[in-house]
């Protein structure tokens, strides 16, 4: 028997949370900057199972031992501005002993399988400098036309911006908390945003209040309008994941250490929380449902002053906003001093010719980070 058929996949489910967990903390997310975990106590299962109708799951198994799993997540998602069920696929992990055994070619024609009779479309986020994820992207299969095919249609970006005191609010906008009176007017913006960009959900208000109701440290408190002569032309929530996922620092680099410290001192001067030890997680507020009239970063930037403002008197330490890399609402992220992470977006299919140039609008396409 070859090493690699040692190793078995089979499905999975929650009974194997507290192991997959484990695996999660033995192998973080490395690059030369930063060695970071994406944790995801108490529950793996939770975030997918907000953001889709149905999650499936596959382990990688030498005997009875989980060596690996990855998530196949089945979405209710805008593609060309028409709803459809769409497949993300994510929370793919492999212990160091098991790479190398086949995992991902396997992986891959339980994709395929998986998607056949459910939906031909799907997308996938690789961070910048994942290797062995990149090498699927765009290959071809011979002698297994079945399997999915893929191709990279974006960058994310996503800034962490470092809480560090109050800034300046402008005078342009007035930001305030969204009370519910305000519902009609952040599912008007909302649509009106998410209808041209592919991967966005479908949304309405009854969806809205829905959402509301279930996501843990996103409630309708946490949301912001931004008001013009009394009209409201923007609008942002700033979610707390901390009870569904932590980012874990394992090591810093050089420059990194470098930040920390400096952080750090200025962080006794003036009163806000210094950036986590090794070892240690961050406290952060990621912004979702963003929203703006006319794609205007000026108005997308009063709402981020005001949200930082919040996050800094509550003492947090990050504040996450990302979008694709076209996105011209990333400007609104300029004044803000943080370190920016770059990912591709992959779409993939069970049909290539869908990847073809002109079947599928992909020119803004939809990732809430929060998903992540």
């Amino acid at each position: 028997m070859s090493a690699a058929e040692e190793y078995q996949l089979r499905k999975i489910s929650r009974e194997w949370n507290w192991e997959m967990l484990r695996i999660l903390g033995e192998t973080p997310v490395e690059t030369p900057g930063l060695s970071i975990v994406f944790d995801r106590q108490p529950n793996i299962f939770a975030i997918p199972r907000l953001f889709s109708e149905r999650v499936e799951c596959v382990g990688f198994f030498r005997g009875a031992s989980l060596a690996g799993f990855a998530m196949l997540m089945f979405q209710h998602r805008l593609v060309n501005g028409t709803p459809r069920t769409v497949a993300y696929f994510g929370n793919a992990h492999v212990k160091k002993e098991a790479r190398g055994r086949g995992f991902a070619n396997r992986a891959a024609g339980y994709l395929s399988r998986e998607m056949r009779g459910v939906c031909d479309l799907g997308y996938a986020v690789v961070m910048a400098g994942n290797r062995a994820a990149g090498r699927f992207i765009g290959r071809d299969w011979p002698g297994q036309p079945n399997l999915v095919h893929a191709k990279v249609i974006a960058t994310l970006r996503a800034k962490n911006i470092l809480v560090m005191g109050r800034k300046r609010e402008g005078e342009g906008y007035r930001v305030r908390r969204a009370e519910l009176s305000d519902v009609d007017a952040m599912v008007g913006l909302l649509r009106d945003e998410f209808r041209a960009r592919l991967f966005a959900p479908v949304i309405d208000r009854e969806s809205f209040l829905s959402n509301l109701n279930v996501r843990p440290g996103c409630d309708l408190s946490h949301y912001y309008v931004a008001e013009r002569d009394g009209e409201v032309v923007g609008t942002c929530a700033a979610w707390d994941t901390g009870g569904l996922k932590q980012n874990r620092i394992v090591r810093y680099g050089r420059k990194l250490k470098w930040l920390r410290a400096a952080h750090a001192a200025a962080a006794s001067l003036l009163d806000f929380p210094p950036l986590p030890k090794e070892g240690g997680t961050t406290k952060e507020a990621t912004v979702t449902d963003c929203a703006v009239r006319g794609r205007d970063p000026e108005i997308m930037e009063a709402l981020l002053t005001r949200v930082h403002n919040d996050c800094a008197q509550k003492k947090y330490n990050l504040l996450i906003v990302g979008s694709c890399g076209q996105d011209p609402l990333l400007r609104a992220t300029k004044r803000f001093l943080g370190q920016t992470t770059v990912s591709a977006i992959v779409l993939f299919s069970t049909d290539p010719s869908l990847l073809a140039e002109g079947r599928i609008d992909t020119s803004r396409p939809y990732v809430d980070l929060a998903m992540l």
